[in-house]
């Protein structure tokens, strides 16, 4: 579709001072998924700074992008010479967030991130912000995030070295997981000892509310990772603890009884309690539907299957409010030689909840795993035959669709034009799931 391809410097936003207009890098130096319910930020946009989303990602993804980027490089005096698109994150409701690979004009290699985010700041320096198609538009070079001042911090060995334990030199790093605006993993190793640093938003208090949630799980036995560090800035770093990821033991034929799978979860301490409540992914599935209807051929499907999980969840029983995980999948589980669980990892989403949230998040997952073999089919037709013992089953189901959902919008290409295989698949699993 014909897309126009002007851009022009934003307006400044009201209260951010003369630093909306075209920020650049001068004086600050370059250097190369369950819905959070807390504010993410105190960065409202107006109401005419609201683009379909379905419209910038056409336009972040498409050839005019080119234009924007070659500004963003000419803040600092770099050309383009070719760009990719490398990653699309879409956060329903907030906005579209693309990664770009570039090889600037004197052959060096960057990767920059265009938002259409309405929570993400537009008075940071090293940022350019501008106006075009898309609506407002932050464009940055990682790890430069604009919420994450961390990042950068992560990235650079010589930096991490005072937060990590030991005496070498930091190596090995590696991004494991970034989401542009929220958070990030990066794997490291000192004195061929394993790290995991999370970088999280300042903002929110999140290092603090981490570091707390880690302490108090660990003081009522449950094997979550010891925090070997933790800074104001949004830095976490983490002990890695030693085991299998579930997936692989179950892939090798190692299938645990559910209730031993749950034996974490269920020994979180009451006062788990007293944390804040967040939405289970299936309350959202209105918004995943809408960020799958980019696509015109899911779109009357991923409606269909929202109404069904909004429908269901008024009409079943959730079961009690109880200590829950919030994000429970296989990757957040860790077992040993003897295939019983020894670590739970990313607790930063437990609070009060339904047991039955976490069970669809986990058979959900399950049921998104390719291959999917014989094997994962077996363990997942089990699960759910055993998940009666603790919740009433048509709830699960709906629990169950409501986050394939989300995950058939998270399994959209990059690529505006390539096949959406996985998303289809996923959707028809969340149907039978309703059927």
């Amino acid at each position: 579709m014909p897309v126009a391809s002007s851009w022009e410097p934003a307006p400044d936003p009201p209260s951010t001072g003369s630093h909306g207009r075209w920020a650049d890098s001068r004086g600050s130096a370059w250097s190369d998924e369950p819905p959070d319910e807390r504010n993410d930020g105190q960065h409202d946009e107006r109401p005419d700074d609201r683009p379909d989303e379905a419209e910038a990602l056409a336009v972040l993804t498409h050839a005019a992008a080119g234009d924007l980027l070659a500004a963003a490089l000419a803040t600092s005096g770099t050309g383009i010479a070719s760009w990719r698109v490398d990653a699309v994150h879409h956060r329903p409701g907030d906005g579209v967030t693309v990664g770009y690979v570039v090889q600037t004009a004197d052959g060096r290699h960057e990767y920059l991130l265009a938002t259409t985010s309405r929570t993400c700041p537009r008075d940071v320096p090293g940022t350019l912000v501008a106006r075009g198609p898309a609506g407002v538009v932050v464009v940055w070079r990682h790890p430069q995030d604009p919420v994450l001042p961390a990042l950068g911090r992560a990235c650079d060995p010589h930096r991490l070295a005072d937060a990590l334990p030991g005496a070498g030199p930091v190596t090995a790093l590696e991004l494991v997981g970034y989401r542009p605006l929220r958070r990030a993993v990066v794997r490291a190793e000192r004195d061929g000892v394993p790290w995991f640093v999370k970088v999280l938003r300042p903002g929110d208090g999140n290092a603090a509310d981490v570091v707390g949630r880690h302490r108090l799980l660990a003081d009522a036995g449950v094997p979550v990772p010891r925090v070997a560090h933790a800074s104001d800035d949004g830095l976490v770093v983490l002990e890695a603890i030693d085991g299998v990821p579930l997936l692989d033991a179950l892939v090798a034929g190692c299938t645990p009884a559910l209730a031993d799978v749950l034996a974490p979860v269920l020994a979180f301490p009451p006062t788990v309690l007293d944390l804040p409540t967040r939405r289970p992914w299936s309350s959202r599935a209105r918004a995943y539907a809408g960020a799958l209807e980019v696509r015109p051929a899911l779109e009357g499907r991923a409606h269909a299957v929202a109404a069904g999980v909004r429908s269901g969840l008024r009409r079943t029983d959730a079961g009690p409010t109880v200590p829950t995980h919030g994000d429970l999948h296989e990757a957040q589980l860790l077992v040993d030689d003897a295939g019983r669980v020894c670590g739970l990892l990313d607790v930063d989403t437990v609070g009060p909840g339904h047991l039955v949230d976490d069970l669809g998040c986990l058979l959900a997952h399950l049921h998104a795993v390719r291959p999917m073999t014989p094997a994962l089919a077996a363990t997942a037709l089990r699960w759910t035959g055993e998940a009666a013992a603790f919740v009433d089953p048509d709830a699960l189901r709906v629990r169950v669709a409501g986050v394939l959902l989300s995950l058939a919008a998270g399994a959209l290409p990059a690529d505006p034009e390539a096949p959406v295989d996985d998303s289809e698949r996923l959707l028809t699993i969340a149907e039978a799931c309703l059927a």
